[in-house]
């Protein structure tokens, strides 16, 4: 085993995998990702085919987990692809396969890193063919566990096909110096608007900003504890996206190790141009 961030994940979570969603607050926190994914379609913006259109739809669950995009968006689908590095997270995300009666055909798992510098062939491998033209790629709490952010999100958007939606669920920055001011609220703002870019760098200067203590078991696997708005939107626009859109979730999280112990998750979408 190396020493990068991608491999000390796939250590820790190779063995914390069958334990983290044992935990209460995990088990809200994908309830709360199943609740808005299910009831937020329309947002989403994935586009259906209908009529005598038949293609296969396909989601690529990235960093899969256990699966929770996949369980709240299979429906709408083909095709499910989980794709992690940890094999004791691939576990799990066949369990919840076999737990909604999809046999492999529908909701499959690989173990296989596509965003390092150089990719390697899954595990099974699959073809290009497979691993591209995806109507929704989605990377749900993971990508603060990526080293490379601005690469990570250009391969995600690589793999989508022209009008397909990139996803990003994860932590928001949150100010803990100026709480009142952070209500839970829901925005939704243009990729190009430059009102938000200067309100969001005058915004953090000099504010204590939320994140993960660093004796946190899992602190070594973070890159970012968290995002801003403006931050997401550059990085759509990087990966070639467009039309992004950006919510905060309306309530906030315990989360054991933070330091105000709780966090604010967001969602936030972009189509591929």
């Amino acid at each position: 085993m190396g020493n990068t961030l991608a491999d000390k994940n796939q250590a820790y979570w190779n063995h914390a995998s069958h334990l983290v969603f044992k935990d209460k607050w995990i088990h809200d926190l994908q309830n709360q990702v199943f609740e808005f994914l299910t009831s937020n379609v329309d947002w989403i913006g994935i586009q259906i085919p209908t009529g005598d259109n038949e293609r296969q739809t396909k989601l690529m669950d990235y960093a899969c987990g256990n699966g929770i995009v996949s369980r709240s968006l299979h429906h709408l689908f083909s095709k499910c692809i989980g794709i992690d590095l940890s094999d004791g997270m691939l576990e799990e995300y066949r369990a919840t396969a076999a737990e909604l009666g999809l046999d492999n055909s529908r909701m499959s798992a690989v173990q296989g890193n596509l965003l390092a510098p150089i990719v390697t062939p899954t595990t099974p491998p699959l073809s290009k063919e497979e691993l591209d033209g995806f109507d929704l790629v989605a990377i749900c709490m993971a990508l603060h566990h990526v080293e490379d952010i601005a690469l990570a999100t250009k391969r995600l958007a690589e793999r989508l096909r022209p009008g397909g939606v990139l996803l990003i669920v994860d932590w928001a920055t949150r100010d803990l110096s100026n709480e009142t001011k952070q209500q839970a609220s829901v925005q939704t703002t243009p990729s190009s608007s430059e009102d938000h870019h200067n309100h969001d760098h005058n915004h953090h200067h000099n504010h204590v900003l939320e994140g993960i203590e660093p004796k946190h078991p899992a602190a070594h696997t973070i890159s970012h504890d968290n995002f801003s708005q403006d931050q997401i939107f550059s990085l759509f626009e990087q990966a070639g996206c467009g039309e992004s859109q950006f919510m905060l979730a309306d309530r906030l999280s315990p989360v054991p190790g933070a330091r105000s112990g709780q966090m604010q998750l967001f969602w936030a979408r972009a189509t591929k141009l």
